[in-house]
């Protein structure tokens, strides 16, 4: 079987790759630079690298991309490629949009084009709920998406275009709504990876025994990026073409949780500072979700509990910085 991975080479495109290489797939991941894959480094030396192959290119390019699908053939493609910072969505909405919503289109029209009909898994984000978080929860695929962020409207913008493209066009596209997800590779800007990042070098000497931390009361579903691919993988294979899942947990941990697990792990006395230019006016108080319809349609459940994820956070910025943290 043939999977199309649109940022393949990104935090959850790189997991994914590994999973559907274990999986048996052959693999070809759309990266915008080839100089810039380090997350598929073990990929690509592994057991599996005979059937893993990149494709340079952008994905508003309509029609590299319609050219990428015909060469390719894919029976299954996974658009995760986006600008996924909440944080830089603010600072330029236009890119954001542009790579979101605009490169979204032209990889539907690019299959189009291709006249081929693989499934497609559109993966969205829990951050268009917007304003419906702040009212029910947990939220279920049945509450508005009313977003407060450049970065949720783009993703609801984005969804819509792949409802319409399956629809309208007769795609076979299933859709998906990720709440919040980390894990090693995650990169710094995001917070849990910052936290992490941070007290390693105040461990390793290379920063002074002060963390500085934005809202800490914000309180999230939290699940593993290695959980979450997996949920990606069962949603397209067994999930409904034009139904949505929400792809979570169902257990909300605030920041200030996460830090204090982090901190232990790390065996750290520390000094946590609020910075005030790391709060967000914008930011939802609590973002839980309801997992009901992914567990009927495909009886995926989440298995790596916190701890886990939040060592191997640690693990791996220890690592990549050649650091060294208790564990």
């Amino acid at each position: 079987m043939r999977a199309f991975v649109t940022g393949a080479a990104g935090f959850v495109g790189s997991h994914l790759t590994d999973l559907l290489l274990d999986r048996g797939r052959a693999v070809f991941g759309l990266v915008l630079d080839r100089r810039d894959i380090a997350n598929l480094d073990a990929a690509l030396t592994g057991a599996h690298a005979s059937r893993l192959q990149l494709v340079e290119g952008d994905l508003s390019d309509e029609i590299a991309v319609a050219k990428a699908v015909q060469d390719i053939r894919p029976d299954e493609v996974y658009h995760l490629a986006a600008q996924s910072s909440v944080r830089q969505s603010a600072d330029d909405p236009t890119a954001t949009f542009r790579i979101n919503v605009l490169g979204t289109r032209a990889l539907f029209e690019g299959v189009c084009r291709a006249a081929c009909r693989p499934r497609i898994l559109y993966v969205g984000s829990a951050e268009a709920y917007g304003e419906s978080a702040r009212s029910v929860v947990p939220l279920t695929e049945t509450r508005p998406l009313l977003p407060v962020t450049p970065y949720g409207s783009s993703k609801a913008a984005a969804e819509q275009i792949a409802l319409r493209y399956g629809t309208e066009r007769g795609l076979h596209i299933v859709r998906v709504r990720p709440f919040p997800h980390t894990g090693p590779r995650h990169a710094a800007h995001f917070v849990y990876p910052d936290l992490a990042k941070q007290l390693c070098e105040i461990h390793a000497g290379r920063r002074l025994p002060r963390l500085e931390v934005g809202n800490l009361e914000v309180r999230r579903d939290l699940s593993d990026v290695r959980d979450v691919v997996a949920a990606y993988l069962v949603a397209l294979e067994r999930g409904e073409p034009g139904a949505v899942y929400n792809v979570c947990g169902g257990r909300v941990t605030s920041v200030r949780e996460v830090l204090e697990i982090l901190i232990a792990m790390a065996g750290l006395d520390i000094e946590v500072v609020v910075q005030t230019d790391r709060l967000r006016p914008h930011d939802l108080q609590l973002l839980s979700g309801s997992n009901h319809l992914l567990r009927a349609a495909t009886g995926w459940e989440p298995r790596i509990p916190l701890e886990t994820t939040l060592q191997d956070l640690l693990y791996y910025w220890q690592a990549s910085r050649g650091l060294r943290v208790r564990g």
